[in-house]
Protein backbone atom coordinates (compact mmCIF):
# COMPACT_ATOMS: atom_id res chain seq x y z
CA UNK A 1 0.00 0.00 0.00
CA UNK A 2 2.84 2.43 0.82
CA UNK A 3 4.43 1.97 -2.61
CA UNK A 4 1.17 2.86 -4.38
CA UNK A 5 0.72 5.94 -2.16
CA UNK A 6 4.29 7.03 -2.85
CA UNK A 7 3.76 6.45 -6.59
CA UNK A 8 0.58 8.55 -6.46
CA UNK A 9 2.37 11.40 -4.65
CA UNK A 10 5.24 11.30 -7.15
CA UNK A 11 2.80 11.29 -10.08
CA UNK A 12 0.83 14.27 -8.67
CA UNK A 13 4.08 16.16 -8.02
CA UNK A 14 5.22 15.55 -11.60
CA UNK A 15 1.87 16.75 -12.98
CA UNK A 16 1.96 19.88 -10.82
CA UNK A 17 5.54 20.63 -11.87
CA UNK A 18 4.61 20.23 -15.55
CA UNK A 19 1.57 22.50 -15.13
CA UNK A 20 3.68 25.18 -13.40
CA UNK A 21 6.35 24.97 -16.10
CA UNK A 22 3.69 25.26 -18.83
CA UNK A 23 2.07 28.14 -16.98
CA UNK A 24 5.37 30.03 -16.68
CA UNK A 25 6.04 29.54 -20.40
CA UNK A 26 2.53 30.72 -21.32
CA UNK A 27 2.85 33.77 -19.03
CA UNK A 28 6.07 34.66 -20.84
CA UNK A 29 4.25 34.45 -24.18
CA UNK A 30 1.42 36.64 -22.84
CA UNK A 31 3.91 39.23 -21.61
CA UNK A 32 5.72 39.19 -24.97
CA UNK A 33 2.41 39.77 -26.77
CA UNK A 34 1.78 42.95 -24.77
CA UNK A 35 5.34 44.20 -25.22
CA UNK A 36 5.17 43.36 -28.94
CA UNK A 37 1.97 45.43 -29.31
CA UNK A 38 3.70 48.43 -27.72
CA UNK A 39 6.82 47.95 -29.87
CA UNK A 40 4.89 47.44 -33.13
CA UNK A 41 3.04 50.73 -32.61
CA UNK A 42 6.22 52.57 -31.65
CA UNK A 43 8.17 51.32 -34.67
CA UNK A 44 5.34 51.81 -37.17
CA UNK A 45 6.98 54.98 -38.51
CA UNK A 46 9.91 52.83 -39.73
CA UNK A 47 8.09 49.62 -40.69
CA UNK A 48 4.74 50.98 -41.97
CA UNK A 49 3.51 47.46 -41.20
CA UNK A 50 -0.12 47.68 -40.04
CA UNK A 51 -0.40 43.91 -39.76
CA UNK A 52 2.47 43.82 -37.24
CA UNK A 53 0.12 45.77 -34.94
CA UNK A 54 -3.29 44.38 -35.95
CA UNK A 55 -2.26 40.71 -35.80
CA UNK A 56 -1.99 41.05 -32.01
CA UNK A 57 -5.70 41.92 -31.55
CA UNK A 58 -8.81 39.75 -31.84
CA UNK A 59 -11.31 40.61 -34.58
CA UNK A 60 -13.80 41.63 -31.85
CA UNK A 61 -11.33 43.75 -29.86
CA UNK A 62 -12.81 46.64 -27.87
CA UNK A 63 -10.71 48.79 -25.59
CA UNK A 64 -10.87 51.96 -23.56
CA UNK A 65 -8.00 54.42 -23.81
CA UNK A 66 -8.36 57.10 -21.14
CA UNK A 67 -12.16 57.12 -21.41
CA UNK A 68 -12.37 56.78 -25.20
CA UNK A 69 -13.62 53.60 -26.88
CA UNK A 70 -11.20 51.90 -29.25
CA UNK A 71 -11.79 49.04 -31.71
CA UNK A 72 -9.55 47.12 -34.07
CA UNK A 73 -11.01 49.27 -36.86
CA UNK A 74 -10.12 52.50 -35.03
CA UNK A 75 -6.56 51.24 -34.53
CA UNK A 76 -6.35 50.52 -38.26
CA UNK A 77 -7.70 54.01 -39.06
CA UNK A 78 -5.20 55.64 -36.68
CA UNK A 79 -2.37 53.74 -38.38
CA UNK A 80 -3.62 54.79 -41.83
CA UNK A 81 -3.89 58.44 -40.75
CA UNK A 82 -0.42 58.29 -39.19
CA UNK A 83 1.02 56.68 -42.31
CA UNK A 84 -0.53 59.44 -44.43
CA UNK A 85 1.13 62.08 -42.23
CA UNK A 86 4.45 60.26 -42.46
CA UNK A 87 4.14 60.16 -46.25
CA UNK A 88 3.71 63.94 -46.20
CA UNK A 89 7.02 64.28 -44.35
CA UNK A 90 5.88 64.37 -40.71
CA UNK A 91 8.72 63.79 -38.26
CA UNK A 92 6.33 62.64 -35.51
CA UNK A 93 7.57 59.48 -33.79
CA UNK A 94 6.40 57.56 -30.75
CA UNK A 95 8.12 55.78 -27.89
CA UNK A 96 6.14 53.28 -25.84
CA UNK A 97 7.44 51.80 -22.59
CA UNK A 98 5.77 48.99 -20.63
CA UNK A 99 6.84 48.26 -17.04
CA UNK A 100 5.61 46.42 -13.94
CA UNK A 101 3.98 43.82 -16.19
CA UNK A 102 2.16 41.03 -14.34
CA UNK A 103 0.22 38.32 -16.22
CA UNK A 104 -2.19 35.68 -15.00
CA UNK A 105 -4.05 33.03 -16.95
CA UNK A 106 -7.00 30.72 -16.57
CA UNK A 107 -7.42 28.26 -19.41
CA UNK A 108 -7.76 30.05 -22.76
CA UNK A 109 -8.14 33.48 -21.08
CA UNK A 110 -5.48 35.67 -19.53
CA UNK A 111 -5.16 39.14 -18.09
CA UNK A 112 -2.26 41.41 -17.43
CA UNK A 113 -1.70 44.66 -15.59
CA UNK A 114 1.10 47.07 -16.32
CA UNK A 115 2.27 50.66 -16.28
CA UNK A 116 2.88 52.53 -19.51
CA UNK A 117 4.66 55.64 -20.73
CA UNK A 118 3.82 56.89 -24.22
CA UNK A 119 5.89 59.74 -25.63
CA UNK A 120 5.54 61.70 -28.85
CA UNK A 121 8.73 63.08 -30.38
CA UNK A 122 8.92 65.59 -33.22
CA UNK A 123 12.20 66.79 -34.72
CA UNK A 124 14.04 65.08 -31.86
CA UNK A 125 12.13 67.04 -29.18
CA UNK A 126 9.64 65.68 -26.68
CA UNK A 127 6.23 66.96 -27.78
CA UNK A 128 3.98 65.11 -25.36
CA UNK A 129 3.83 62.33 -22.82
CA UNK A 130 1.14 60.14 -21.26
CA UNK A 131 1.61 57.65 -18.49
CA UNK A 132 -0.78 55.46 -16.59
CA UNK A 133 -1.94 51.93 -15.93
CA UNK A 134 -3.51 49.28 -18.15
CA UNK A 135 -5.41 46.07 -17.66
CA UNK A 136 -5.47 43.82 -20.71
CA UNK A 137 -7.58 40.71 -21.32
CA UNK A 138 -6.20 38.19 -23.80
CA UNK A 139 -7.79 35.19 -25.47
CA UNK A 140 -5.92 32.20 -26.83
CA UNK A 141 -6.83 31.43 -30.43
CA UNK A 142 -5.09 28.28 -31.56
CA UNK A 143 -1.57 28.62 -30.23
CA UNK A 144 -1.58 32.44 -30.25
CA UNK A 145 -2.50 34.86 -27.46
CA UNK A 146 -4.44 37.86 -28.80
CA UNK A 147 -5.53 41.06 -27.07
CA UNK A 148 -9.32 41.03 -26.71
CA UNK A 149 -9.86 44.01 -24.40
CA UNK A 150 -7.66 46.69 -22.93
CA UNK A 151 -8.42 49.47 -20.47
CA UNK A 152 -5.75 52.13 -20.02
CA UNK A 153 -6.06 55.31 -18.05
CA UNK A 154 -3.99 58.11 -16.61
CA UNK A 155 -4.16 58.83 -12.89
CA UNK A 156 -6.37 61.78 -12.06
CA UNK A 157 -5.38 64.47 -9.60
CA UNK A 158 -7.57 64.54 -6.49
CA UNK A 159 -9.56 67.76 -6.07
Amino acid sequence: MRKSQLASVVMVACLLWAAMAWSAEEKGIIERTIKEAAMASATFSETRDKQAVLKLYTKDYVGIQDGETETRESIEKWLSDYESELNKGSTLRFISIVSNLHAQMLGPMAWATYDYVFQSIRKGELEGQDSGQCTTVLRKEGSTWLIQHEHCSKPRMMK
